[in-house]
């Protein structure tokens, strides 16, 4: 499988998603003075500004020829930045789990990825489009 570069713009908008996603744990986190500074203030300002520019680098990425189903694929980058993020500015603890689950995350990209037609032959059907294949079975 080649790996298109544009792929890495689609993690850098999980990371930018993860930090918008503390600036609005925060915001929630804190007393405010009314309603309306509950939702007006620079803590969700920024948050969902921030998730603009990820949504605005996914639709870049996609653009540029990212296939579709690559992209959830790393946006599951995201997952490791909240266990991260969510450690130092919240002092959540990282337990075993987490860390067996960012493991996991890390396997599976690592596996969607692999060239499985050159470390092992016999394991090539790995590499196959299942969706491609199926939906020309079934007249698609």
């Amino acid at each position: 499988m080649h790996l298109n570069p544009w792929i890495l713009l689609i993690a850098l908008s999980a990371t930018v998603a993860s930090f918008a996603q503390v600036l609005l744990k925060k915001s929630a986190g804190e007393k405010h003075e009314n309603f309306i500074r509950e939702y007006l203030n620079w803590k969700v300002i920024c948050g969902y500004g921030l998730m603009f520019v990820g949504m605005f680098l996914t639709i870049i990425a996609y653009g540029k020829g990212v296939e579709y189903k690559e992209g959830p694929i790393m946006e599951s980058v995201g997952n490791i930045w909240v266990v991260l993020l969510s450690f130092l500015f919240f002092r959540e603890p990282i337990t075993k789990k987490k860390v067996l689950g960012n493991v996991l995350i890390l396997l599976g990209i690592a596996c969607f990825y692999w060239n499985w037609a050159e470390v092992a032959p016999a394991l090539s059907f790995l590499t196959t489009d299942w969706g491609t294949l199926f939906g020309s079975l079934f007249g698609g």
